[in-house]
């Protein structure tokens, strides 16, 4: 991880910055970072240390590794998940779930655009949308 430096700027202009936000964007770092061409922190691992993968989608190309953990707040309730064979296993009651969408419907979110509300902390410990690692 890089070091960190504080710089001072508008109301106008951190309103600018965010304004400019694109999905997956969620620190002021990042948004900048993409508009200068920095290169950004790669995604997880494909895969752990005993090769096991935990959740794929081939329509995306995104290959998780086993135990890798997802999370949410809906209706002001924190939820988890971790992937596990091939399907996601919600915390709350160990039931597996094969998508993102059944995962948010288990939870009881109506129609939604799942992958914009999961979360995973990457491994600078910021939260990114897992919408992100869609390619």
């Amino acid at each position: 991880m890089s070091t960190m430096r504080q710089i001072m700027v508008s109301t106008a202009t951190y309103s600018a910055i965010w304004g400019d936000r694109h999905p997956g964007e969620e620190t002021e770092d990042a948004i900048i970072g993409r508009k200068f061409g920095v290169p950004q922190p790669s995604p997880p691992p494909s895969t752990t240390v005993n090769g096991k993968v935990g959740f794929r989608d081939p329509r995306f190309n995104i290959e998780l590794p086993e135990g890798f953990e997802v999370f949410r707040t809906y209706l002001g309730k924190e939820y988890r998940a971790r992937a596990s064979d091939g399907a996601w296993v919600l915390a709350t009651d160990g039931k597996k779930y094969p998508s993102f969408n059944q995962l948010s419907t288990a939870i009881g979110a109506k129609t939604e655009n799942s992958w914009r509300n999961w979360y995973y902390l990457g491994p600078n410990g910021n939260r990114h949308l897992i919408d992100s690692l869609r390619k």
